[in-house]
């Protein structure tokens, strides 16, 4: 396996003058999200490989470097959270860079604390612009917010 170090904001500011081209890895088993948001990506000047399941995403992983993965929480076999474990084992360097989405139901909350002191989380019904700037946020390591998009999960699996 190659290993690389993730590109800073200020290097990608330099070389690409205001283009944002974050290498961005999308896992959603949801086409039409996934391709939406990909193409979304895209639009802000991202280079976006999407994923089908989990384990296509550890696979594109293994195959070439990103730096900043969006993935879905629910998905069959291999979950959001599975595939952070993995990448942070294959890519150390991606701790911080990764946007989880997710709907109801949401996984106990324990399941979700050592994600949620490191990552962002951010809550369907999403907006692009919200997923756009939990992705420049992690590009510029900015501290995540305690409540990632505005929404605890603990709160939002408490809903009626």
């Amino acid at each position: 396996m190659i290993c690389c170090a993730s590109a800073t904001l200020e290097n990608l500011r330099r070389s690409h003058d205001t283009a944002r081209m974050y290498a961005v890895l999308m896992v959603d088993d949801n086409a039409a999200m996934r391709e939406a948001l990909a193409r979304s990506l895209t639009r802000r000047g991202c280079q976006v490989t999407t994923a089908a399941t989990g384990v296509a995403g550890v696979e594109a992983l293994k195959q070439r470097c990103f730096d900043v993965v969006i993935t879905d929480l629910n998905m069959p076999e291999r979950g959001g959270l599975w595939l952070w474990r993995q990448a942070l084992i294959l890519r150390p360097e991606l701790r911080g860079r990764f946007v989880l989405i997710a709907s109801e139901p949401l996984p106990e909350p324990r399941s979700l604390s050592l994600f949620m002191e490191t990552e962002r989380f951010v809550l369907k019904p999403l907006s692009l612009e919200t997923l756009w700037r939990q992705v420049e946020e992690a590009m510029e390591g900015v501290p995540r917010s305690p409540s990632g998009s505005g929404t605890r999960p603990d709160e939002s699996a408490a809903r009626p």
